[in-house]
C-alpha cells in the first residue's frame, strides 16, 4: 500500500514537470505575466466590431504595408471596454503583453480607442516614439482624423491615422521632422 502511494506520488511529479517542460518547448509562456517576444496578434485588433470584415482585412493590409515599409508597428487596436484601466495604462500593456515593436528598439505606433467611455489614446514606442511623441504631432493627427471618428467613419479614420503615421515617419527619416511651420504632412 505504501509502495502504491510513493508510485502515484513519482507518478504525479513526473506528470508536472513534463508539462513545465513541453510548454517551454512550445514556447508557451508558463507565467502569464510573460511578454512575449514575437507580435501575438495582428496590427489591427478590432474587438468592439467597428469595421465589416472587408474593412478590416483592407485596413490590417494597409498597416501591415506601412509598418514592413516604415520597419515600425502601426497599430489600431479597439476595445468595448478598457476594464477600468486608462486608456494610457491599457495601451501600454495591450502593447506589451501582445509582443507588438519592430525590430531591435520595439519600434511602434499603436492607436487604441475604449467604446465603453469614448476615450482614445496614441502610445508609441522605439522609433515611434522618436517621430510621434510631441504635442504638436498628437494634435496635428487629432485635427486630422477626430472628425471621421466623432461621425462613427472608422475605417476613414483608421485609415487616416495609418496615413499619418506613415508621413510623420518617413519625414523624420528623411530628417525633416514634422513641425507647426513647415506642414509638410502630406494631404
Amino acid at each position: 500500500m505504501r509502495e502504491n502511494k510513493i508510485t502515484r506520488k513519482i507518478f504525479t511529479l513526473l506528470c508536472v514537470l513534463t508539462l513545465i517542460v513541453g510548454l517551454s518547448i512550445l514556447n508557451i509562456p508558463v507565467c502569464a505575466e510573460e511578454i512575449p517576444q514575437d507580435r501575438q496578434l495582428p496590427r489591427l485588433v478590432d474587438d468592439a466590431d467597428l469595421l465589416t470584415d472587408s474593412e478590416e482585412q483592407e485596413l490590417n493590409t494597409e498597416l501591415d504595408e506601412i509598418s514592413e515599409k516604415q520597419q515600425c508597428d502601426v497599430v489600431v487596436v479597439t476595445e468595448n471596454s478598457l476594464d477600468g484601466k486608462s486608456a494610457q495604462d491599457y495601451a501600454d500593456d495591450f502593447f506589451d503583453y501582445n509582443g507588438y515593436g519592430y525590430g531591435d528598439e520595439d519600434s511602434a505606433v499603436l492607436f487604441l480607442i475604449g467604446m465603453d467611455e469614448r476615450k482614445w489614446v496614441i502610445t508609441t514606442y522605439g522609433y515611434g516614439y522618436h517621430c510621434i511623441y510631441g504635442f504638436m504631432e498628437l494634435e496635428y493627427m487629432e485635427d486630422e482624423f477626430l472628425s471621421y471618428l466623432s461621425d462613427g467613419e472608422y475605417l476613414e479614420a483608421f485609415s487616416k491615422y495609418a496615413t499619418l503615421c506613415d508621413d510623420l515617419l518617413t519625414q523624420a527619416r528623411d530628417g525633416h521632422p514634422y513641425d507647426v511651420d513647415s506642414m509638410m504632412i502630406s494631404q
